[in-house]
């Protein structure tokens, strides 16, 4: 542990110093000429503390283990065309789950895309450092033309928990500390039409050919709805598939569809989210989302099905029907309680996600998290696992 708090210095350090240059260059740029637009350099980011305890049904058995996660976000504007991004996680983790879990360092790097632009700088004695760099892209808008090259977050999803339509950066949803989401090396182009209408070409090299990822996607606004159409090849299978997001009266309205053709490895398969949410007067708000995995499995065997497998758009979800609801409301401008639940229907699983958000003061938030996980063996619910996540977060 000497060493990783000695990296932990280093990291709060170099992020002190980074964002008083940020500060510096930013007090530059105000003093300049203001006839002639200054270059813009921004850096901002984090560091969160997470300590996590779990368990399976008895807490004296419980396992803690601990993650500190620094975040450095840059960017630079050199003029009204060109944005150059490039964004940094620093990660270490430390306990018993480095220890004792099977190839660890390979799933925390297991989402780097075609360029490897992670590396584990320590990785023994219960302890994991690892740095990588997520986003690293060049954007030049000009017109109605929006072009970007390099590793960048591609979101094609429209609703909150399941994305049928992200075929480029799938997500986890109980993967709640990574607030970014994965990012793709790809190149990307957009053209807006008019204000309501546009087009997005995206174009995602892989390993190996059979990882490949090329689409195209319409937008359009019609009767208060935002629809979009997407056709194109998902990792050899063909693709298509369909979204929205509008109102009903003051509900919230959204859906997403896709289709995946099958070839010789695979079947065909249907993925298909629908969601409603509503924010009464009072400060409660309701979500409430399905979702149908026609490649779904009816049992969970293990959670590590749900928080450590590598999802994909295809098999979002190892369940076939899967509702999900969540109520929260805030008590006070600082102070936020929330509840959510999955269950699915046809794998009788449950999972249970309590969460309490409070700012502690400016730039500083505490998150308590719970994921509980139950199936159904034997005629009655079993406990499969428990974790318990405290964060404390500073952002500048």
């Amino acid at each position: 542990m000497i060493r990783g708090t000695g990296i932990l210095a280093l990291l709060v350090c170099l992020t002190f110093c980074i964002q008083a240059y940020g500060q510096t260059d930013s007090t530059k740029q105000a003093a300049s000429d203001t006839t002639k637009k200054a270059h813009k350099f921004t850096v901002n980011g984090y560091i969160k503390y997470l300590e996590q305890g779990s368990f399976v049904s008895k807490i004296s058995d419980i396992q803690t283990d601990g993650l500190i996660h620094n975040r450095l976000n840059f960017k630079y504007q050199p003029d009204d065309h060109f944005t150059y991004t490039l964004g940094i996680r620093n990660r270490i983790y430390y306990g018993q789950l480095v220890k004792e879990y099977p190839g660890f360092a390979s799933l925390v790097t297991g989402q780097d895309g075609i360029f490897n632009l992670s590396e584990s700088w320590v990785n023994k004695n219960s302890v994991l450092f690892n740095s990588t760099i997520d986003r690293a892209s060049a954007e030049y808008i000009v017109g109605k033309w929006d072009v970007t090259l390099g590793r960048q977050r591609i979101n094609w999803g429209i609703s909150t928990v399941w994305t049928p339509n992200d075929i480029f950066n799938t997500f986890n949803y109980f993967d709640f500390d990574y607030e970014e989401r994965p990012g793709s090396d790809a190149a990307r182009v957009q053209y807006a039409f008019n204000p309501s209408s546009s087009i997005d070409l995206a174009l995602s090299p892989g390993r190996t050919a059979k990882q490949n990822i090329a689409a195209v996607m319409y937008h359009v606004n019609k009767w208060g709805y935002d629809f979009q159409l997407f056709s194109g090849i998902y990792q050899q299978n063909f693709t298509a598939g369909a979204g929205w997001a509008g109102n009903i009266k003051e509900a919230g309205f959204k859906g997403e569809v896709s289709y995946f053709a099958s070839n010789k490895a695979d079947s065909a398969a249907v993925v298909a989210s629908l969601s409603i949410d509503y924010a009464f007067k009072n400060g409660i708000y309701v979500l409430v989302s399905g979702l149908y995995n026609s490649l779904g499995k009816d049992n969970l065997v293990n959670i590590t099905q749900l928080t450590a497998s590598t999802l994909s758009a295809k098999n979002i979800f190892p369940f076939r029907y899967t509702l999900f609801s969540e109520i929260s409301y805030g008590f006070s401008p600082l102070f936020k309680a929330s509840l959510g639940g999955m269950y699915s229907l046809s794998g009788n699983s449950l999972i249970i996600l309590p969460t309490i958000t409070y700012s502690i003061a400016e730039n500083w938030v505490l998150h308590l998290v719970g994921q509980s996980f139950y199936a159904q063996q034997n005629g009655s619910y079993k406990p499969l696992g428990n974790s318990i996540y405290l964060r404390v977060k500073w952002g500048f």
